[in-house]
């Protein structure tokens, strides 16, 4: 878990150098959209994850943990965003606060069900929002 949770700190150190790379160097449009697109797959797989660790019978500690994990990887995408014109990084730092308000205030004696009603909203506002910023790092055909 410890290896795991490295690697992932170490991809999002890579992705917000890269960002800060493009950004102060005047980089191209491309490629801050290029590092927003690979930050949102990223949360996709995330997100993903979650859900599966969830639906097999995952506990609210775990939930918390799996959410300050993910914290990172969401930064990065506001930072990427951030180079991108069009994003709307106000409205990625709510969706973020959102999850982290409805995460942590869930009791670590919550049920599944409990806890899925309770943060049902706030994911979906978060993917809502990660699919509008996708859809702007999307290569143009």
């Amino acid at each position: 878990m410890r290896g795991r949770k490295a690697l992932l700190l170490g991809l999002a150190i890579v992705l917000v150098i890269t960002a800060f790379a493009a950004v102060s160097c005047g980089g191209s449009d491309e490629a801050a959209k290029a590092t927003l697109l690979a930050a949102c797959t990223k949360i996709e797989a995330g997100v993903a994850a979650l859900q599966t660790q969830f639906t097999a019978g995952g506990t609210v500690p775990q939930l918390k943990a799996a959410k300050d994990a993910m914290a990172v990887d969401w930064k990065a995408v506001v930072e990427a965003a951030k180079a991108v014109e069009g994003a709307d990084v106000a409205a990625a730092e709510k969706a973020w606060a959102g999850v982290d308000a409805a995460v942590s205030a869930l009791p670590d004696t919550a049920t599944l069900i409990e806890a899925a009603g309770s943060i049902m909203g706030p994911i979906q506002a978060l993917m809502a929002v990660e699919a509008q910023l996708k859809g702007l790092a999307a290569p143009s055909e």
